[in-house]
């Protein structure tokens, strides 16, 4: 649900080291270029803490050293919505509900709501269509993804990340991209199915960042509202645009978190409340560029920032966006059966 490509995994050596060396050094397994270098000297400078990130590329990835003891070299973590919640009934996080409640004014409620009492609101955003302008028209359905022009097949990239592929070939069909439904989720895989040879890629495009010889090769792709601004940075000579289909979309939220360890440390309470605050939300959402869930800190950004449809879609298109929903577990398996599928 991010946009930002990472090389850097968790090594061994890292989570054997100092993450508790320093009484006021913390660590955050984060996204990369999701927390702005000024807010952390920031911090350091007003209260003495040593922020430190470790970064993940794949969610999998940090959901594997989560459920193990390598969470262990982590005191805060940035995490979806919907995982946070479905991670915090194996007991991983810490209760944040009296800090939540101490900054819910901070935020738009339904930010609070959909972190649940388990996390902070730390930005939002929703999933749509990367394209270059210079070479494709302007897309306004899933389908140009699904059901390619001859122009456009084999110059595609999807990403084969079980709820997020599957939600947008619901969404083609009219469906809500959250269905338990076995039958609608059968027409989605018929459709993912019909659009596996004119891929160039199953991989998110960010990660292709680094490889120029094969993002050349890819004028679609599917992505996340604020992709555009990492992909024309890759590349000076690039156009890419993003747009919400008319379908509609799905909204994603990432939560900052405290992983239970042991007793919750003042330093890392120290840190919710301080990246909460208006002031340095506002500070942090611009310098990283994504949309902030806090109502108080946009009021205090740039007019540059606050017209960014891309970060803050208009009302038409919010009204035809699903945010994150828990999915039963047989919806879970099939969604990883698709993917399973298509990857062979």
């Amino acid at each position: 649900m991010k946009a930002f490509y990472v090389s850097v995994l968790v090594s061994s050596s890292f989570l054997a080291g100092t993450a508790y060396s320093q009484q006021n050094e913390i660590y955050l397994y984060n996204w990369d270029e999701f927390l702005s270098d000024s807010v952390i000297e920031k911090l350091n400078d007003t209260y003495g803490i040593a922020l430190k990130q470790q970064y993940f590329s794949d969610e999998s990835i940090r959901d594997e050293v989560l459920l193990s003891e390598r969470r262990g070299a982590f005191e805060l973590v940035v995490i979806e919505s919907m995982k946070l919640k479905a991670l915090a009934k194996q007991n991983l996080f810490h209760n944040l509900s009296d800090l939540q409640q101490s900054l819910s004014s901070n935020f738009e409620s339904r930010w609070v709501e959909g972190c649940g009492k388990y996390g902070i609101p730390y930005a939002w955003g929703t999933s749509g269509i990367l394209y270059r302008t210079g070479k494709v028209e302007t897309p306004n359905s899933w389908s140009t993804l699904l059901d390619p022009e001859t122009k456009t097949s084999g110059r595609i990239s999807m990403y084969y990340e079980p709820t997020d592929l599957v939600s947008t070939a619901l969404l083609a069909n009219q469906f809500d991209p959250f269905t338990n439904n076995e039958q609608e989720l059968r027409v989605a895989y018929k459709a993912l199915q019909t659009q596996k040879p004119h891929l160039e890629s199953s991989e998110y495009v960010i990660d292709y960042i680094h490889q120029p010889e094969r993002l050349a090769n890819i004028d679609l792709a599917y992505g996340y509202s604020g992709d555009s601004y990492a992909l024309n940075d890759a590349d000076s000579d690039a156009s890419w645009a993003y747009i919400v289909p008319e379908e509609g979309t799905t909204l994603w939220l990432e939560c900052i978190a405290a992983i239970n360890n042991g007793e919750l440390s003042p330093q890392a309470t120290t840190i919710l409340s301080f990246l909460s605050q208006p002031d340095i939300a506002a500070q942090n959402a611009m310098d990283s560029w994504f949309a902030t869930p806090s109502s108080k800190a946009k009021a205090l950004t740039s007019q540059e920032y606050q017209n960014d449809p891309e970060l803050f879609p208009s009302k038409e298109v919010l009204e035809r966006s699903y945010l994150y929903q828990q999915l039963e577990p047989n919806s879970i398996q099939i969604r990883n059966r698709i993917v399973d599928s298509l990857r062979e």
